[in-house]
Protein backbone atom coordinates (compact mmCIF):
# COMPACT_ATOMS: atom_id res chain seq x y z
CA UNK A 1 0.00 0.00 0.00
CA UNK A 2 1.30 3.46 -0.92
CA UNK A 3 2.29 5.81 1.90
CA UNK A 4 1.26 9.48 1.71
CA UNK A 5 4.26 11.77 2.15
CA UNK A 6 3.14 15.34 2.82
CA UNK A 7 5.24 18.45 2.37
CA UNK A 8 3.95 21.33 4.46
CA UNK A 9 3.17 24.18 2.05
CA UNK A 10 0.63 26.13 4.11
CA UNK A 11 3.11 28.28 6.01
CA UNK A 12 6.49 29.05 4.40
CA UNK A 13 9.53 27.34 3.00
CA UNK A 14 11.07 25.57 0.01
CA UNK A 15 8.31 23.01 -0.37
CA UNK A 16 8.58 22.87 -4.17
CA UNK A 17 12.32 22.14 -3.94
CA UNK A 18 11.64 19.32 -1.47
CA UNK A 19 9.05 17.80 -3.79
CA UNK A 20 11.43 18.00 -6.74
CA UNK A 21 14.15 16.27 -4.69
CA UNK A 22 11.84 13.41 -3.73
CA UNK A 23 10.78 12.96 -7.35
CA UNK A 24 14.45 12.38 -8.28
CA UNK A 25 14.53 9.21 -6.16
CA UNK A 26 14.63 5.79 -7.84
CA UNK A 27 11.33 4.58 -9.29
CA UNK A 28 11.47 1.46 -7.09
CA UNK A 29 10.98 3.76 -4.09
CA UNK A 30 8.58 6.25 -5.65
CA UNK A 31 6.05 3.55 -6.46
CA UNK A 32 5.53 3.04 -2.72
CA UNK A 33 4.83 6.70 -1.85
CA UNK A 34 2.39 9.40 -2.88
CA UNK A 35 3.87 12.90 -2.58
CA UNK A 36 1.48 15.74 -1.81
CA UNK A 37 1.65 19.38 -0.72
CA UNK A 38 -0.18 20.06 2.53
CA UNK A 39 -2.08 23.33 2.98
CA UNK A 40 -5.00 22.38 5.20
CA UNK A 41 -5.48 20.44 8.42
CA UNK A 42 -7.69 18.02 6.50
CA UNK A 43 -4.78 17.23 4.16
CA UNK A 44 -2.47 16.88 7.16
CA UNK A 45 -4.76 14.26 8.67
CA UNK A 46 -4.25 12.05 5.61
CA UNK A 47 -0.43 12.03 5.75
CA UNK A 48 1.65 9.04 6.86
CA UNK A 49 4.81 11.20 7.04
CA UNK A 50 5.50 14.92 6.86
CA UNK A 51 8.28 17.30 5.80
CA UNK A 52 8.40 20.74 7.43
CA UNK A 53 10.56 22.93 5.15
CA UNK A 54 12.80 25.81 6.05
CA UNK A 55 11.65 29.41 6.18
CA UNK A 56 11.58 31.75 9.14
CA UNK A 57 10.57 29.92 12.30
CA UNK A 58 9.10 32.96 14.06
CA UNK A 59 6.98 33.86 11.01
CA UNK A 60 5.85 30.24 10.70
CA UNK A 61 4.71 30.20 14.33
CA UNK A 62 2.88 33.50 13.95
CA UNK A 63 1.08 32.35 10.77
CA UNK A 64 0.21 28.95 12.21
CA UNK A 65 -1.05 30.57 15.40
CA UNK A 66 -3.79 32.47 13.54
CA UNK A 67 -5.96 29.34 13.40
CA UNK A 68 -5.86 25.80 14.79
CA UNK A 69 -3.14 24.58 12.40
CA UNK A 70 -0.46 24.51 15.10
CA UNK A 71 -2.70 22.48 17.41
CA UNK A 72 -3.37 19.88 14.70
CA UNK A 73 0.32 19.84 13.78
CA UNK A 74 1.21 19.10 17.42
CA UNK A 75 -1.33 16.28 17.43
CA UNK A 76 0.26 14.93 14.25
CA UNK A 77 3.77 14.92 15.77
CA UNK A 78 2.90 13.80 19.31
CA UNK A 79 -0.25 11.81 18.67
CA UNK A 80 -3.78 13.02 19.27
CA UNK A 81 -7.00 14.07 17.57
CA UNK A 82 -6.89 15.36 14.02
CA UNK A 83 -9.19 17.98 12.54
CA UNK A 84 -11.79 15.23 12.06
CA UNK A 85 -11.71 14.24 15.73
CA UNK A 86 -10.05 10.88 15.02
CA UNK A 87 -7.29 9.88 17.46
CA UNK A 88 -4.07 8.97 15.65
CA UNK A 89 -0.62 7.85 16.87
CA UNK A 90 2.53 9.99 16.38
CA UNK A 91 3.75 9.91 12.78
CA UNK A 92 7.18 10.44 11.18
CA UNK A 93 8.41 13.95 10.38
CA UNK A 94 11.47 15.68 8.97
CA UNK A 95 12.22 19.33 9.67
CA UNK A 96 14.82 21.35 7.74
CA UNK A 97 16.28 24.59 9.15
CA UNK A 98 13.19 26.39 10.53
CA UNK A 99 11.46 23.01 10.52
CA UNK A 100 14.26 21.72 12.74
CA UNK A 101 13.56 24.57 15.18
CA UNK A 102 9.84 23.79 15.24
CA UNK A 103 10.48 20.11 16.01
CA UNK A 104 13.00 20.78 18.80
CA UNK A 105 11.83 20.35 22.39
CA UNK A 106 14.00 23.29 23.51
CA UNK A 107 14.91 26.41 21.52
CA UNK A 108 17.10 29.37 22.46
CA UNK A 109 17.99 32.60 20.67
CA UNK A 110 21.40 33.89 19.67
CA UNK A 111 24.76 32.19 19.40
CA UNK A 112 25.49 29.29 21.71
CA UNK A 113 28.41 26.96 22.03
CA UNK A 114 29.20 23.32 21.61
CA UNK A 115 26.84 20.92 19.96
CA UNK A 116 25.29 17.52 20.27
CA UNK A 117 26.49 16.11 23.60
CA UNK A 118 24.24 14.30 26.03
CA UNK A 119 24.12 15.70 29.56
CA UNK A 120 22.85 19.28 29.51
CA UNK A 121 19.62 18.87 27.58
CA UNK A 122 16.91 21.28 28.72
CA UNK A 123 19.15 23.38 31.00
CA UNK A 124 19.16 26.54 28.86
CA UNK A 125 18.09 29.78 30.50
CA UNK A 126 14.41 30.59 30.04
CA UNK A 127 15.38 34.20 29.29
CA UNK A 128 16.96 33.05 26.02
CA UNK A 129 13.89 31.22 24.77
CA UNK A 130 11.92 32.48 21.77
CA UNK A 131 9.28 35.07 22.76
CA UNK A 132 6.82 34.10 20.00
CA UNK A 133 5.35 31.05 21.67
CA UNK A 134 6.26 27.41 22.05
CA UNK A 135 7.45 25.31 19.15
CA UNK A 136 5.81 22.02 18.17
CA UNK A 137 8.52 19.82 19.71
CA UNK A 138 8.84 16.10 19.20
CA UNK A 139 12.62 15.58 19.26
CA UNK A 140 14.61 15.74 22.52
CA UNK A 141 17.18 18.30 21.39
CA UNK A 142 18.10 21.86 22.31
CA UNK A 143 18.50 24.08 19.26
CA UNK A 144 19.89 27.59 18.94
CA UNK A 145 18.30 29.89 16.35
CA UNK A 146 20.66 31.90 14.12
CA UNK A 147 23.61 30.05 15.61
CA UNK A 148 25.96 31.08 12.79
CA UNK A 149 24.62 34.61 12.37
CA UNK A 150 22.16 36.44 10.16
CA UNK A 151 21.25 36.05 6.48
CA UNK A 152 24.41 37.80 5.27
CA UNK A 153 26.51 35.20 7.10
CA UNK A 154 24.99 32.22 5.28
CA UNK A 155 27.48 29.73 3.82
CA UNK A 156 28.05 26.32 2.27
CA UNK A 157 30.15 23.56 3.83
CA UNK A 158 30.35 19.76 3.75
CA UNK A 159 29.09 17.88 6.78
CA UNK A 160 30.59 14.74 8.26
CA UNK A 161 28.89 11.70 9.73
CA UNK A 162 31.61 10.72 12.15
CA UNK A 163 29.77 11.35 15.41
CA UNK A 164 30.06 8.32 17.76
CA UNK A 165 26.31 8.36 18.41
CA UNK A 166 25.65 7.44 14.74
CA UNK A 167 27.61 4.18 14.88
CA UNK A 168 24.42 2.10 15.06
CA UNK A 169 23.02 3.81 11.95
CA UNK A 170 25.17 2.86 8.93
CA UNK A 171 22.51 4.07 6.49
CA UNK A 172 22.58 7.46 8.21
CA UNK A 173 26.36 7.62 7.91
CA UNK A 174 26.10 6.85 4.21
CA UNK A 175 23.43 9.48 3.66
CA UNK A 176 25.24 12.29 5.46
CA UNK A 177 28.90 11.58 4.72
CA UNK A 178 30.47 14.60 2.99
CA UNK A 179 27.05 15.99 2.13
CA UNK A 180 27.33 19.45 0.46
CA UNK A 181 25.22 21.43 2.90
CA UNK A 182 23.73 24.91 2.47
CA UNK A 183 23.33 26.91 5.70
CA UNK A 184 20.99 29.93 5.48
CA UNK A 185 20.56 31.80 8.75
CA UNK A 186 20.91 28.35 10.20
CA UNK A 187 20.39 26.93 13.68
CA UNK A 188 22.69 24.43 15.39
CA UNK A 189 22.00 21.61 17.82
CA UNK A 190 23.42 22.42 21.24
CA UNK A 191 22.45 19.29 23.17
CA UNK A 192 20.64 16.02 22.61
CA UNK A 193 18.51 14.00 25.00
CA UNK A 194 17.84 10.32 25.46
CA UNK A 195 16.87 8.36 22.37
CA UNK A 196 18.40 10.86 19.94
CA UNK A 197 21.44 10.21 17.75
CA UNK A 198 23.56 12.90 16.12
CA UNK A 199 23.79 12.18 12.38
CA UNK A 200 26.08 14.96 11.17
CA UNK A 201 28.53 17.61 12.31
CA UNK A 202 30.12 20.54 10.53
CA UNK A 203 33.14 22.80 10.96
CA UNK A 204 32.48 26.38 9.92
CA UNK A 205 34.69 27.24 6.91
CA UNK A 206 35.72 30.61 8.40
CA UNK A 207 35.81 30.09 12.17
CA UNK A 208 36.44 26.31 12.24
CA UNK A 209 33.74 26.12 14.92
CA UNK A 210 32.32 22.62 15.32
CA UNK A 211 28.59 22.00 15.69
CA UNK A 212 26.03 19.23 15.40
CA UNK A 213 23.73 19.94 12.46
CA UNK A 214 21.54 16.83 12.04
CA UNK A 215 19.91 14.44 14.47
CA UNK A 216 17.13 11.87 14.68
CA UNK A 217 15.07 9.63 16.88
CA UNK A 218 13.27 6.57 15.56
CA UNK A 219 10.47 8.82 14.26
CA UNK A 220 11.73 12.40 13.84
CA UNK A 221 14.60 13.64 11.65
CA UNK A 222 16.00 17.19 11.67
CA UNK A 223 18.64 18.96 9.60
CA UNK A 224 19.89 22.49 10.31
CA UNK A 225 20.73 22.93 6.64
CA UNK A 226 18.83 22.69 3.34
CA UNK A 227 19.30 19.34 1.52
CA UNK A 228 16.58 20.35 -0.95
CA UNK A 229 18.79 23.10 -2.42
CA UNK A 230 21.49 20.79 -3.80
CA UNK A 231 21.45 18.01 -6.38
CA UNK A 232 22.28 15.30 -3.88
CA UNK A 233 19.25 13.27 -2.88
CA UNK A 234 20.76 10.89 -0.33
CA UNK A 235 19.05 12.44 2.71
CA UNK A 236 15.66 12.50 0.99
CA UNK A 237 16.16 8.84 0.17
CA UNK A 238 17.21 8.11 3.76
CA UNK A 239 14.02 9.72 5.07
CA UNK A 240 11.82 7.72 2.70
CA UNK A 241 13.52 4.40 3.42
CA UNK A 242 13.99 4.70 7.17
CA UNK A 243 11.10 6.89 8.31
CA UNK A 244 8.31 6.93 5.71
CA UNK A 245 8.51 3.24 4.80
CA UNK A 246 9.85 2.18 8.20
CA UNK A 247 12.70 -0.12 7.25
CA UNK A 248 13.50 -2.95 9.62
CA UNK A 249 16.80 -3.62 11.35
CA UNK A 250 17.84 -6.14 8.69
CA UNK A 251 17.62 -3.56 5.91
CA UNK A 252 14.25 -4.61 4.52
CA UNK A 253 11.12 -2.65 3.71
CA UNK A 254 8.21 -5.08 3.54
CA UNK A 255 10.62 -7.73 2.28
CA UNK A 256 12.50 -5.48 -0.16
CA UNK A 257 16.16 -4.52 0.37
CA UNK A 258 16.71 -0.79 0.90
CA UNK A 259 18.94 1.04 -1.55
CA UNK A 260 20.86 2.76 1.24
CA UNK A 261 21.67 -0.65 2.70
CA UNK A 262 23.28 -1.82 -0.50
CA UNK A 263 27.08 -1.96 -0.46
Amino acid sequence: MSKTLGILAALQGAFEEHEASFRHLPEELLKFITITQVRTVQELDKCDALVIPGGESTTIKIIAGTDNFMDILRAYIHGGKGSDGVERPPRPAWGTCAGCILLSDNVTNGAGGGGGLVGKFGQESATKRCKYGEQVGGLAISTCRNFFGRQIESFEAPVTSEDPSSVADPAGRKAFSEFPAVFIRAPAILEVGAGVRVLARMKHPSTNEDAAVAAASDRVLVTCFHPELVQDYRIHQYFVEHFVLKSTSNGLIDGRATLMSAP
